[in-house]
């Protein structure tokens, strides 16, 4: 699949580009150049499976240029087999209401699903390209505990988190905090959730430094964080829905 940013859709990037990259060299984000359908068909089909063989469908849609079906599926098992139910998420009947659970992961945050994967996925395009980078993240406190959880005691990255001091609930800080690995940095900063956002901004949008340290991000701006959080949506879906 190709892909193009929202600032400019004449340069092509490859999935490896925005998945390491993060944030578009003109600023915008990156979207993939043409959505794909699934068939009526084929939905029926991706009905029948179970949320790691969901999730492996889904995802390789998105980055089979980089990956082969193997490798996600080996992904995706390696990410969930510590969560605590099997499918992954759960979902609660109360009165009228279908109540879609997310928090089964290790940090209890709905982040947890997406993060996990993309710390595979990142240890694994680091070893092919034998590069090594310098994630950086801003976090009110769950993004960053899911970030260090799935990045801690990895090779060829570090990951330096922002958060707001004496602003974030005391298991946040302590899911943060109390890692011990040395490619894990925690940086509170004396102001709000919002300034920690606008520095790590400021040094993607300062091509000179964020190219000098190899610079990624695994906040919202990172596409896959958007792919791997769309299973989920499909998933709950065929659960709940009599259309297939």
């Amino acid at each position: 699949m190709e892909y193009i940013s929202t600032r400019n859709k004449d340069n092509i990037y490859s999935f490896s580009d925005v998945f390491l990259k993060g944030l578009a060299p003109d600023g915008g984000l990156f979207v993939p150049k043409k959505i794909f359908k699934f068939t009526p068909q084929e939905i029926k089909e991706l009905k029948k499976l179970s949320y790691n063989e969901l999730a492996v469908k889904i995802i390789s849609k998105f980055c089979s240029d980089e990956f082969n079906e193997i490798e996600i599926k080996n992904f995706v098992e390696n990410s969930y087999k510590l969560f605590r139910v099997q499918d992954v998420v759960t979902i609660k009947k109360i009165g009228n209401i279908n109540l879609l659970e997310l928090f089964h992961g290790p940090t209890l945050a709905f982040k947890d699903i997406a993060m996990q994967v993309i710390g595979n996925m990142y240890e694994n395009i680091l070893k092919k390209k034998n590069i090594k980078i310098n994630i950086v993240v801003a976090t009110s406190g769950d993004t960053g505990a899911a970030a260090i959880s799935a990045i801690k005691g990895r090779k060829n990255m570090k990951i330096f988190v922002l958060h707001p001091h004496n602003k974030i609930s005391k298991v946040q800080r302590k899911f943060m905090t109390t890692v011990d690995s040395n490619n894990v940095f925690n940086i509170a900063l004396d102001s709000n959730f919002d300034e920690c956002q606008k520095f790590v901004k400021l040094m993607f949008s300062n091509k000179d430094f964020s190219k000098k340290i190899n610079m990624s991000g695994v906040n919202s701006i990172n596409w896959s964080r958007i792919i791997i959080q769309t299973v989920y949506y499909f998933f709950s879906y065929f659960k709940i829905s009599s259309d297939y």
